[in-house]
């Protein structure tokens, strides 16, 4: 009966053609398992939020990776309790759908939703399937530092049973860095160390050069140092150093910062521009395709942060769309963060230390008055990325977990 098993089914909330990196990058790994010997299915969530196409078959296939879509509850991000009914949601209807995890060797689940795990971990108990993990987020230690989870609530009461279930069970968990990986080894006894693997997230984004259009089209002058921030604006984000920096910056005409995401603190981020009189500050929507890499491209540096408290429990994907457009990074993180360890390691930027405002605006003059310093950081940062961290790297990395962990072999 194995033989009649098709390979590898992805399970997550977001997927193609979902915008968001909790989208790309699993279709991302599933169409490069599809092209290098495995069959691939995916079963996910209905895009809405991420998505501009609201037309979509339930099932269809694309770049050789059979996609069938659940329906759900999605009551958008406002709030927390508007992402739990989301989670659960998706999570319920995915438990309905267990019996067709029979049909596959092995399963790629996500951390995002933290509950959806107990759907593969059921198909393991009944069917033998093998699954595999990617902790994108820990959980409920990420949601415990941004205080959007209280110890000893109902939700952490829940995630803990889940989680012992799920490293005790789990035939592989992908940590994101080496950091995250020994934060797992620590916390989650259930959990041995030769099942853990360390992939790094990589760019999903086309490369582009700088030009004059693409100056224009975001109203900033050829030569101008543009300090970029990209992604979220949320929880686990520090935005308040970079915002105090920018006041301080406000009068070099040198200098613009573009800020560009969403989140819940999006709001408070457009409140101080229009407080403080920050008319060098411009603040966007969420930008893809395009738009993003001339964003990139005309960037002079780019911002990566996290809050107090999350280290090892999660790791910004932007930094690696930094890394691959060859941009200098300004890492505004915790000192003994593996960020920090590598900026400065790499010398491929400057780190400063949350809530530091006046440290992160010194390291911006100190670029401008360097920009030949600047430019080798911007190098570095181009090969660093070449070397460990690119989409070829990674995906063969994702190949191996599959042949040498779950044991499938390409056809």
């Amino acid at each position: 009966m194995e033989r009649s098993k098709k390979d590898i089914l992805f399970l997550c909330q977001f997927f193609y053609p979902e915008y968001n990196s909790s989208a790309t990058l699993p279709f991302d790994t599933a169409k490069y398992l599809a092209s290098h010997g495995f069959s691939v299915d995916a079963l996910v969530g209905y895009p809405k939020e991420y998505s501009t196409d609201k037309n979509l078959p339930l099932t269809e296939t694309v770049e050789s990776v059979e996609i069938k879509r659940i329906k759900y509850m999605q009551l958008g991000r406002v709030g927390m309790i508007s992402r739990l009914i989301n989670y659960f949601s998706f999570t319920f209807r995915a438990l309905l759908k267990t019996s067709y995890l029979k049909n596959y060797k092995a399963v790629i689940v996500y951390s995002n939703p933290p509950v959806l795990p107990i759907v593969p971990i059921r198909a393991k108990k009944k069917y033998g399937t093998k699954f595999v993990f990617v902790a994108y987020d820990v959980y409920p230690e990420v949601a415990y530092a941004s205080k959007s989870l209280t110890p000893g609530s109902m939700i952490s009461k829940v995630m803990g049973w889940i989680n012992k279930r799920l490293y005790r069970s789990v035939d592989c968990v992908v940590a994101l860095t080496d950091e995250m990986k020994e934060f797992l080894l620590k916390n989650r006894p259930e959990l041995s160390r030769d099942r853990v693997v360390t992939i790094a997230n990589w760019a999903h984004e086309k490369e582009s050069k700088p030009d004059h259009e693409a100056y224009e089209r975001f109203g900033y002058r050829d030569g101008q140092f543009v300090v970029s921030y990209f992604g979220n604006m949320g929880t686990c984000q520090d935005v308040e150093t970079m915002m105090e920096a920018a006041e301080l910056l406000k009068n070099d005409d040198r200098i613009r910062f573009l800020i560009v995401g969403h989140g819940n603190k999006k709001d408070a981020v457009e409140t101080l521009i229009k407080d403080k009189g920050l008319r060098n500050v411009q603040l966007l929507n969420f930008l893809t395709g395009k738009d993003f890499q001339q964003a990139v491209a005309i960037s002079s540096c780019c911002i990566v942060s996290l809050e107090k408290g999350l280290m090892g429990t999660c790791a910004p994907s932007k930094y690696y769309s930094y890394l691959q457009g060859g941009q200098p990074v300004l890492a505004v993180v915790e000192k003994d963060s593996y960020l920090a360890a590598e900026v400065e390691k790499e010398h491929i930027g400057h780190s400063v230390e949350i809530g530091d405002g006046q440290g992160l605006r010194d390291a911006i003059v100190a670029m401008v008055k360097d920009p030949e310093s600047c430019a080798s950081m911007g190098y570095r940062a181009k090969k660093l990325y070449e070397e460990q961290y690119a989409y070829e790297v990674a995906m063969e990395k994702y190949s191996s977990v599959f042949t040498e962990k779950c044991g499938i072999a390409k056809g």
